[in-house]
């Protein structure tokens, strides 16, 4: 989680900042978590308010259907979104610097092998088992 933010605009840095800590989830947080964990480690540079904010307003970044909400809305990377906003915006060189291309390529395969593996037990569950574990991951 190296940081080089200088001359970087500082809402960019937010959502570098948020990519990095959901990548380290898994790809899903829910926004208490992800606030807390910026706020915290940014006291003087953030807001709790300024985080939700770009959360709800960066394409990147997807509500996630939940149930549980033990910690507010739970929030998904779209990854595929996120390397187009990198290179739109272009800031490849600085999401290199981060390893996001490496660490999001790590979470794809995860999410396919936990798929696959879903898939493979499909025969012990039933239907509606396979499609809420399916669900969980993807939606």
């Amino acid at each position: 989680m190296a940081k080089s933010n200088s001359g970087f605009p500082l809402t960019e840095a937010l959502v570098f900042d948020i990519v990095d800590y959901l990548l380290v989830k898994d790809g899903y947080a829910f926004s208490n978590e992800i606030s807390y964990h910026i706020v915290d480690n940014n006291p003087r540079r953030y807001t709790s308010r300024e985080v939700v904010g770009i959360l709800r307003n960066r394409p990147m970044f997807e509500h996630r259907q939940s149930s549980d909400r033990r910690a507010g809305i739970k929030w998904r990377l779209d990854m595929l979104t996120f390397e187009k906003y990198i290179a739109q915006k272009g800031y490849t060189e600085r999401a290199e610097a981060r390893d996001f291309y490496n660490r999001m390529l790590e979470l794809k395969k995860h999410h396919i092998i936990k798929t696959k593996n879903i898939l493979d037990e499909e025969e012990d569950k039933n239907t509606n088992e396979v499609y809420e574990l399916l669900s969980e991951l993807w939606v």
